[in-house]
């Protein structure tokens, strides 16, 4: 990492511990920027700029001279042109890579992740269905699918991808007009006042190149990564608003490096970087994160403007990495850099591209065909000729003008081509049914084919669930830190004191009143949820949309997250129509009997087609069967009933304060997607309903 620290600025000003942890930080991000050079006998970094070049359709570059050719008796101004080549042969390269990051990426994020939420404890029970729609309108407030597009864009192009999540509060100064003056309009009055722009969860995707992370990282191992490091460039003026509040901010100048990336800086490949405007004040910001030292660090041009604790840690104080990630296709079993699909093609596209430009000028010969004829002048020749298509050359025998017959490129150089072609789609896993070719004529024919060919999508689909799993608890932990801070509002009139504490019902965790008198209201987040409890206190999924004001109190939770990938995946509805249909072919025989003998097995079979048992079967059939007493429980230690909240308080509806009803309820509908394996359903679902009937 270059220096570029301000000459005011002395590090000797810092604390003790500060200058330590400055020092080590600048020397572990020089280290983790040259782990990145030699990986496995590969530059990544020059890997990467090659990928960014190949990934835009482009023409292959003709070798030889660059000279000025002008032409003086038509008078055309000179023009770059290349000694050695010809203007007619083809040099264009297949756009296979452009096309199948482009296919991956409709395929598979068409939609914001949901997951299963599944309580750590009996405790955590009750607000379960409270955390996993929290987590599903984050992604919805800050509009995070975008940046999920973008994740898995380098996902698919580089091999990996980087991203991160944390808190964001965006706040600016305006002022707000209060009055406004037909006649004199430069006499309007304006308010200065305090805007809220955005304060919530963000999840932002990095740009891996300006990226680096811990050296000993593992693959699938996330406690494996100690610390990581980020990199980006400011405009001046951004950077000054977004951390002028520290007091070294006053240090840092514009200048530095500021080129989009360092590695297309240092090996030349300015063809890979954006260019900024001139004369714009940038300056360059590094970050750094450290898990084991509990250490995060904002250094601008080298000066260090933050030095302080992770910000992010679980409900039990465990700090957290703002950081998810995750690779494509395995590199090595101690790599987290995979193989992305530029990759795994580049050789099979290089003679893809060869052979299909060699038959296309074979093909142009045959049509445009050369011919040798005798003049009257002075034969120059060398004897050696250069074939060009339409072009006649001079020959000694003045009777005769012989065509060059040029034969076709002939079958075996189409069917090459497609062999090619084959090849590229199969090392890649985007083939035929996923560029959109039919390849049945049902739709259980289509189905097969679809899923077939995202067998080979399964690995990247899984990385990115796991991917988005761990960003899921760093969402959660979020969560539990953001919206446990109320707003403070100072109330002097009686009445209206009055009035809030009846609202609330009194209750001591949206007040404060301190020796003097003074009342304090506090105001915590509130949210449109739909969501109830039953009787017991535990909460469920309703279709009606209330707004909710969640005490700090009930945002504890802990368990298991899991992403489920057809919440992801785009959706087909001619697919989903026969799958149903499939499904109710089954299913209705089940219905004329009673729920006691098949109430499992339905709730299973709808299961089994990724669809909500509520949503399909009967009243009666969703009840609870009542279960068989245990024998003995004196080995385990009774715990809390189903309602109790997390200090064994049974839960009320005081676990919200309400608010008025939405206008318009929005339904959230479970997902009704393909199946993973809808191939041969009937005896999938017959082997699950016969193992199913074995222990009902």
């Amino acid at each position: 990492m270059a220096e570029h620290a301000s000459a005011h600025f002395n590090e000797k000003a810092l604390s003790e511990a500060d200058q330590k942890s400055f020092k080590f930080v600048r020397s572990r991000i020089s280290e983790l920027q040259l782990s990145r050079q030699d990986h496995y006998g590969v530059n990544l970094d020059t890997l990467w700029n090659e990928s960014d070049r190949a990934y835009v359709p482009h023409r292959l570059k003709t070798r030889g001279k660059r000279v000025v050719a002008t032409d003086e008796d038509k008078g055309w101004r000179g023009a770059l042109v290349t000694l050695g080549s010809n203007d007619w042969q083809s040099d264009v390269s297949q756009s296979n890579v452009f096309v199948k990051i482009q296919t991956a990426l409709s395929i598979l994020i068409d939609q914001n992740p949901r997951g299963v939420f599944s309580p750590g404890s009996k405790r955590y029970q009750a607000t379960t269905e409270l955390m996993r729609q929290l987590y599903e309108r984050s992604w919805e407030t800050a509009n995070s699918r975008p940046q999920l597009q973008l994740f898995v864009f380098n996902l698919a192009k580089y091999g990996w991808a980087v991203a991160r999540t944390y808190p964001l509060r965006i706040t600016r100064k305006v002022k707000v007009m209060t009055d406004y003056d037909q006649d004199s309009p430069d006499k309007s009055t304006y308010e200065e006042k305090e805007a809220v722009e955005f304060n919530d969860v963000m999840r932002e995707n990095l740009d891996p190149r300006n990226v680096w992370v811990d050296d000993m990282a593992k693959p699938n191992n996330t406690r494996s990564v100690r610390d990581w490091s980020w990199r980006k460039v400011y405009d001046y003026d951004v950077a000054a608003e977004e951390f002028g509040r520290y007091k070294n901010w006053k240090y840092v100048e514009p200048g530095g490096n500021t080129t989009e990336t360092i590695s297309g800086a240092a090996t030349g490949a300015s063809g890979s970087q954006k260019r900024y405007a001139e004369g714009n004040k940038l300056v360059e910001i590094f970050f750094y994160e450290n898990r084991i030292k509990d250490l995060f660090v904002v250094l601008a041009n080298g000066v260090p403007i933050l030095i302080e604790p992770l910000p992010i840690s679980s409900s039990k104080g465990i700090k957290k990495l703002s950081l998810w990630q995750t690779y494509w296709n395995l590199r090595h079993a101690e790599s987290i850099y995979g193989i992305g699909i530029y990759e795994s093609i580049r050789y099979d596209q290089s003679l893809l591209d060869r052979i299909r430009n060699m038959s296309i000028d074979q093909l142009t010969l045959s049509i445009y065909k050369m011919f040798f004829y005798q003049g009257t002048q002075a034969l120059t020749e060398t004897g050696d000729i250069s074939i060009v298509p339409g072009v006649g050359k001079q020959v000694l025998d003045p009777k005769n003008i012989t065509w060059l017959e040029v034969p076709g490129p002939g079958r075996e150089a189409w069917e090459g081509i497609e062999r090619f072609r084959k090849d590229v789609d199969e090392v890649s896993g985007v083939g035929d049914p996923l560029l959109g070719t039919v390849t049945g004529k049902t739709a259980f024919e289509i189905a097969q084919a679809r899923e077939a060919a995202l067998k080979r999508l399964k690995s990247p689909l899984n990385n990115i669930l796991e991917a988005l799993s761990e960003e899921g608890y760093l969402t959660v932990a979020l969560i539990q830190l953001l919206y446990s801070i109320p707003e403070t509002l100072k109330i002097t009139d009686p009445v209206l004191i009055d009035d809030y504490l009846k609202e609330v019902g009194a209750d001591p965790a949206l007040f404060e009143r301190d020796e003097a008198g003074d009342f304090t209201a506090l105001v915590f987040p509130e949210f449109p949820l739909n969501l109830d409890h039953d009787e017991e206190g535990n909460l469920f999924e309703t279709e009606e949309t209330r707004f909710f004001r969640v005490k700090p109190g009930f945002l504890e939770w802990e368990g298991i997250i899991n992403i489920k990938a057809q919440s992801l995946l785009t959706p087909s509805k001619q697919i989903d129509k026969a799958l149903n249909l499939e499904m109710f072919n089954i299913l209705i025989p089940l219905l004329s009997n009673p729920p006691e003998i098949y109430q499992k097995i339905a709730k299973s079979l709808v299961k089994l087609y990724d669809l909500d048992p509520r949503d399909v079967l009967p009243d009666t059939w969703l009840q609870e069967i009542p279960a068989m007493p245990a024998p003995s429980q004196e080995l385990f230690v009774p715990g809390q009933s189903p309602g109790a909240g997390p200090m064994g308080q049974p839960q009320s509806q005081e676990l919200f304060v309400p608010q008025t009803q939405a206008p318009e309820a929005q339904r959230l509908m479970p997902s009704v997607q393909i199946p993973e394996r809808p191939q041969g359903m009937v005896g999938r679902i017959a082997g699950a309903l016969a193992g199913l009937g074995r222990r009902a």
